[in-house]
């Protein structure tokens, strides 16, 4: 990712905590508003990683994955809730990676 930046958008204490190490970052209140956010973000030449860092229902993890999957730029992490317990069994995308791959092999 050599030039290229980060940008995270998402519930307000994260956008500040990254914030505070120098990633820029939008706050969103909703998942529509976050979905119109990402739809331009992605069209940044100069981005390289967006983290996503709210809640959102199904249809747009799912959306998330398949643009995930269908393009190598900018790279997208979604990030679960840091501040809930057992944070490591929430990782999204992993457990949707993980389905697929028992839906392949079964």
């Amino acid at each position: 990712m050599n030039g290229q930046k980060i940008y995270v958008i998402g519930s307000d204490d994260t956008v500040i905590l990254f914030g505070l190490i120098g990633i820029k970052g939008t706050v969103v209140k909703d998942p529509p508003e976050l979905l119109a956010m990402f739809k331009e973000l992605v069209k940044n030449p100069s981005l390289g990683m967006i983290i996503i860092t709210l809640d959102l229902p199904q249809n747009i993890i799912e959306y998330l994955i398949e643009f995930k999957i269908n393009n190598k730029r900018p790279f997208v992490y979604y990030l679960p809730n840091i501040f809930q317990p057992n944070i490591e069994k929430n990782d999204l995308f992993l457990n949707q990676i993980i389905k697929s791959i028992k839906k392949i092999i079964a």
